[in-house]
């Protein structure tokens, strides 16, 4: 998961983070209970739904145990783009105290750990670095703590589905494709995003296996002639209600997607997700063992893909923008609709129990993943900016066969 705009965590004075914190303090007083041992959190990208659901679902799973109540501040939840419904799921033990305030939120975005303030306990903490934490925690055998559909969420989405006729209880997939007009001001992250088309066999193959296909994300994209009881667009739904989301993230039989947040609010609730167009970043651990189907990388201009070796000595997982790959001198191709659409089937083929784990596979990928988290581990620069961390290094998920049967030398 790409976390963050930069690798660089922002410039914070020493006296900022006083005033920030003592406003903090400020902010939370009329929500702290006398007796009660509290934490605080800065959940400073709750306008991005992937942020909102794992960050919350990250301090339920690492915190709730030792902590009587957990207080997280953040955005205004009428901020564009926010699922103020996340709030609903996330136990009884968490609450949320919304602020517009500035210099509070960028509290979020530095790494300052677990500070004591009188009575309170404070975890200032990079999205970076929690996440890494957490999957620390899933390593080391420690549960994970999902989040939980509220009832009134669910309520909500069943009316809302039925209301248009969409049967609640039949059999779906959640679809999520990003493009640049998800946020036009990212187009930094355009490396992340993938044409819709090439997308429509392998929906169309869904349909026909019994799977009504519900699309999350963006308004207006292609609908590719679907019959729309087959192939829902919600985005396009006018004033649907946001729980709509959350209940298909939660609901569906498993997830047809890219690498971007209602990946991770799936996966909070339990589900997997057959992951597309998936880019190589240190952050991305399928711990639900996920199916990944990766983008291929060739040096700019040159006729041959690049290997996974290759793309690993060159250090690519941990350039983050778009830009910076292409200053880099390296190119990005998206799946085609061919290897989509093989990858489709061998995610059927897990739905219905006839899948076998190919451990040879397995094995090659993680143990290139393992020589990289090793270096990278023992690089300074890369602990220093919490990139000394590889998903793909560990037991969890699998490379779609296809990736070898269109690239053998892959794994060379």
């Amino acid at each position: 998961m790409s976390t963050e705009e930069t690798a660089q965590p922002p410039q914070v004075t020493a006296e900022t983070m006083r005033a920030a914190t003592v406003e903090t303090v400020k902010l939370i007083a009329p929500h702290l209970e006398p007796g009660e041992r509290t934490l605080i959190y800065i959940l400073s990208q709750s306008d991005r739904i992937g942020h909102f659901g794992l960050e919350t679902q990250i301090i339920r799973t690492l915190f709730e145990d030792t902590y009587d109540r957990i207080l997280i501040v953040t955005g205004q939840m009428s901020a564009p783009g926010t699922n103020h419904w996340i709030r609903a799921c996330a136990g009884p033990k968490i609450r949320f105290v919304e602020t517009d305030n500035f210099d509070i939120l960028l509290l979020g975005q530095i790494d300052a750990g677990l500070q004591r303030i009188s009575a309170l306990d404070a975890l200032f903490a990079r999205p970076r670095s929690i996440i890494t934490r957490f999957y620390r925690h899933i390593l080391a055998g420690g549960a994970v703590k999902p989040l939980i559909l509220a009832e009134q969420v669910e309520d909500i989405a069943r009316n809302a589905l039925s209301a248009r006729g969409i049967d609640p209880d039949a059999p779906f997939v959640f679809f999520h494709n990003r493009t640049l007009a998800y946020h036009p001001t990212m187009a930094y992250h355009a490396y992340r995003t993938a044409e819709i088309r090439s997308y429509q066999p392998a929906i169309a193959r869904l349909i026909d296996a019994g799977y009504r296909v519900i699309r999350l994300g963006e308004p207006g994209l292609d609908t590719m002639d679907f019959p729309a009881d087959a192939y829902v667009n919600v985005p396009d739904w006018d004033g649907v209600d946001r729980a709509v989301d959350l209940f298909v993230l939660a609901r569906c039989a498993f997830g047809l997607a890219q690498n971007s947040g209602p990946i991770w609010v799936s996966a909070a609730f339990g589900r997997q997700v057959l992951r597309t167009n998936t880019p190589f970043e240190h952050l991305n651990m399928p711990y639900r063992d996920d199916l990944s189907l990766f983008k291929h990388y060739r040096r700019s201009g040159a006729p041959d893909r690049l290997t996974y070796r290759q793309i690993l000595e060159a250090g690519i997982p941990a350039i983050l923008q778009s830009q910076d790959l292409a200053a880099a001198g390296y190119e990005i191709e998206e799946n085609t609709p061919e290897e989509l659409l093989a990858a489709t089937e061998e995610m059927l083929e897990r739905v219905a129990g006839t899948w076998r784990r190919d451990p040879d596979l397995d094995a090659r990928f993680r143990s290139h993943g393992a020589d990289y988290e090793a270096r990278i581990a023992a690089d300074p620069e890369m602990r220093r900016q919490t990139l000394d961390f590889y998903g793909y290094a560990h037991p969890y998920g699998s490379p779609a066969r296809v990736t070898l049967e269109t690239h053998p030398r892959f794994l060379d």
